[in-house]
């Protein structure tokens, strides 16, 4: 079943090459089925290799910028679609995927992931939100979010919001079987 996957990631091109390496297999993978690309609109690191493997396997590409990020659309081939702002593109990149999927990434990837999560804690959307946790990147994130739930700030049930997986394999059966 063809599905628009959302990967918020880093645009960054100087992180470690070993996220590159391993998200590019994953990546490979999840756009040889009939898997769609909604991203952010960067050319450049985790998102910019998002868009040349969906744009090499021939997925329907749907970038989501920002008017202050306009520029970034001239480096690649898609749909595109702007926004206001921030958190505009960050609702419209929600609305229209069926599959959340973070990779590691920055303040912005941070940023998208709280949203998502809080978005599908107020029941806003009911759509799989995972983190692969590549290399253990969110190792300290987790962390953070262990004592938030230990201590009370919000209910341990809110984990059932997203899934946080270490394995592609893993990454693929939860897209493939949602």
């Amino acid at each position: 079943m063809k599905k628009r996957i959302f990967i918020g990631c880093s645009s960054s091109n100087d992180i470690p090459e070993k996220y590159r390496d391993d998200c590019r297999h994953l990546l490979e993978e999840l756009f040889k089925k009939e898997n769609d690309l909604v991203f952010g609109a960067s050319a450049n690191g985790l998102m910019g290799l998002s868009y040349n493997v969906a744009l090499n396997n021939k997925r329907e590409i749907i970038a989501i910028c920002p008017k202050a990020y306009q520029k970034d659309l001239d480096d690649i081939e898609c749909i595109e679609i702007l926004t206001n702002n921030i958190s505009e593109r960050t609702d419209k990149l929600i609305e229209l995927c069926d599959t959340l999927l973070f990779l590691p990434g920055g303040i912005g990837t941070i940023y998208e992931l709280f949203t998502a999560i809080e978005s599908k804690r107020n029941n806003e959307y009911d759509k799989p939100i995972i983190i692969y946790n590549c290399h253990n990147y969110y190792d300290e994130w987790l962390k953070v979010m262990d004592k938030i739930y230990e201590e009370k700030f919000s209910k341990t049930s809110d984990k059932n919001s997203y899934v946080v997986v270490d394995s592609k394999e893993k990454v693929l059966d939860i897209i493939n079987n949602n």
